[in-house]
């Protein structure tokens, strides 16, 4: 450890290339070394946010999240995933912790990455065909978050009132279309929300003016244009692999692990120069500033 000053702690291995870019971008030109730690490598069996902030309170209590070692000063800054933490009102306040201000670090893939460039790399189709076949990015994003608004209500409704059921942001896709580009099925609808006033214990008086408030609430993000807080960023995914095959029509392309190869190109497409990127680029800066600042005063 004491090779290095900073240790940058993500969620998960799928984390790495985006955070190390970011991490590069500040480290690089102040030549400080740099460790990026996975949760799953603080605690081999199990991983994700939870184990993150529980390391987190760990170097706080001891006052190690800056610490000093033989005129050697190591720091640590941890990356998260926001979710709807914000909504919970369970974020911490920290300049050691990091949220996306999106639902989760891939919503930032579809939001400023290439995804022309990564569709044809991915499936092996050419640039124009792709480029022609999804328009404008905004317009295609904002397409796929509106067909499945529905099921982000239901989704939404059952994390933040805490309640297990049926429907939830596990899901790898709407429960409630009938196809990825589908129609809401209103029954399947029904009964996922049936399902969850049978699982909350509330009246049917009372669950109806709370599932009512928060239909309001995503209403109002939606119409804000800020679905990406809510909408999870791996649904995208779905959208994609279904137009690829439209755009593809009777060419042949390559399929095998296309949701993961979509996702890595569209990682590195991403200009982590450019203004969004600050969001994650100015903690760590401002954190090293700090211990650089700190270094001088002491010698």
């Amino acid at each position: 450890m004491s090779q290095n000053a900073l240790f940058v702690f993500v969620e998960g291995i799928e984390d790495r290339y985006f955070y190390s870019r970011v991490t590069d971008c500040e480290c690089q030109t102040k030549t400080v070394n740099y460790q990026l730690v996975t949760a799953e490598e603080l605690a081999s069996n199990s991983g994700g946010k939870t184990v993150l902030l529980q390391f987190f309170d760990y170097l706080k209590r001891r006052h190690s999240l800056i610490d000093s070692f033989k005129n050697k000063t190591t720091l640590a800054i941890f990356f998260l995933d926001k979710d709807v933490d914000d909504f919970l009102k369970k974020m911490r306040s920290s300049p050691h912790i990091v949220y996306t201000e999106t639902y989760e670090l891939e919503n930032y893939y579809f939001i400023h990455g290439d995804l022309s460039s990564a569709v044809a790399a991915s499936a092996f189709l050419d640039i124009g065909s792709a480029q022609t076949g999804l328009g404008d990015y905004s317009e295609w994003r904002d397409k796929a978050a509106t067909q499945w608004k529905e099921w982000v209500k239901l989704c939404f409704f059952s994390h933040t009132r805490r309640i297990g059921s049926l429907c939830g942001y596990a899901h790898r896709e709407s429960q409630i279309n009938t196809s990825i580009r589908g129609s809401v099925e209103m029954d399947e609808f029904r009964r996922l929300r049936n399902n969850m006033q049978a699982k909350s214990g509330l009246g049917n008086k009372q669950f109806s003016q709370s599932f009512a408030r928060l239909c309001r609430k995503v209403e109002r993000i939606y119409s804000a244009g800020e679905y990406d807080r809510i909408f999870k960023g791996k649904w995208y995914t779905c959208f994609l692999t279904h137009d690829i095959k439209r755009i593809a029509g009777s060419r042949k392309f390559h399929s095998y692990h296309l949701e993961g190869k979509l996702l890595s190109n569209l990682a590195q497409s991403l200009n982590f120069d450019s203004s969004w990127a600050e969001h994650f680029r100015a903690p760590i800066r401002q954190l090293l500033d700090r211990i650089q600042k700190n270094s001088k005063v002491e010698s």
